[in-house]
C-alpha cells in the first residue's frame, strides 16, 4: 500500500470517527454536544439578525446585531444568568473570574474563519464600571475558548462590544480619587474606552478590538443597532 493511499485511508477514518450515531440517528460531534450533552436551550443557532436584551429592570434593553458574512451562528444568549460556573477559578473578587457578559456570540463567515464577539449591556459606564466590565471581558473569553473547543470550533477573531446611554468618567459620583488612579503602564480608563482597543491581561497585556454602542432610550427602555465586523 503507496504512502499516499494510507493518508486518504487515514483521513475517512478520523472523518468518520467524528460522526455519531444516537438514537438511530447520525449527528456530528458538535451537534451531539449541543443537543445531547448541554443543557436545553444554552446554546443556539440562529439567523444573521439576532436580537439581544437585557431584561433587568434596571438596565432593560435591546439589541439588534446584524452578521451580514455570517453562514453559521451558535449564540449564547443571557450568559450571566446560566450555569458557566468554573470553580478552578479563584473566586476573589478582585480577579472578577466568576462573572461573565450578557452574550456570546460564535460566527462562522464567509472565508472560513471563527470570530468571537463578547457582548456587554451598561445603561452608564464610568471608570468603576469599565473596570468591572474588563473583567468579565477577560473571564468570559476564556469560558468562550473552553466552550469553542468542546464544539472544535477554531477561534480565529475575538471583538468586543459594550452597549451604553451614558458616559460617566468625567461626570458620575463613581470617579472616586482611587479609582482615578491608574497603575504604571496601564491605560487611563476613559482613554481606553475612547481608543477602540481594550487590553487584557493574561500575564502578558493582550489588546482587543472594542466597539463602544450608544443606545438610544424610548418607553421600553434602551434599543440599539449594531452590525459586526
Amino acid at each position: 500500500m503507496d504512502l499516499q493511499y494510507q493518508h486518504l485511508i487515514m483521513h475517512w477514518m478520523i472523518s468518520w470517527e467524528k460522526l455519531i450515531w444516537y438514537r438511530g440517528i447520525q449527528m456530528n460531534k458538535r451537534t451531539f454536544v449541543i443537543s445531547e450533552l448541554m443543557q436545553n436551550n444554552f446554546i443556539e443557532e440562529t439567523e444573521q439578525k439576532v436580537l439581544l436584551e437585557e431584561t433587568e429592570e434596571s438596565g432593560k434593553s435591546l439589541l439588534i446585531v446584524q452578521l451580514p458574512n455570517a453562514q453559521k451562528i451558535f449564540c449564547i444568549k443571557n450568559v450571566d444568568k446560566k450555569h458557566t460556573d468554573m470553580y478552578f477559578f479563584k473566586a476573589d473578587q478582585k480577579y472578577s473570574m466568576m462573572k461573565r457578559v450578557d452574550h456570546i456570540i460564535l460566527e462562522h463567515t464567509e472565508d472560513d474563519t471563527w470570530n468571537l464577539h463578547l457582548i456587554e449591556m451598561k445603561s452608564s459606564v464610568g471608570v468603576q464600571k469599565w473596570i468591572e466590565v474588563k473583567g468579565k471581558f477577560r473571564a468570559s473569553y476564556l469560558v468562550s475558548q473552553a466552550i469553542a473547543a468542546m464544539l472544535e470550533i477554531p477561534l480565529d477573531h475575538t471583538y468586543l462590544y459594550t452597549t451604553y446611554e451614558k458616559e460617566c468618567f468625567d461626570t458620575c459620583s463613581e470617579t472616586m480619587p482611587v479609582e482615578r488612579r491608574v497603575r504604571t503602564g496601564n491605560i487611563p480608563p476613559k482613554r481606553e474606552w475612547e481608543s477602540g482597543r481594550v487590553e487584557l491581561n493574561f500575564g502578558e497585556k493582550i489588546p482587543f478590538d472594542h466597539e463602544k454602542v450608544q443606545m438610544t432610550r424610548s418607553t421600553d427602555g434602551l434599543k440599539g443597532n449594531v452590525q459586526m465586523k
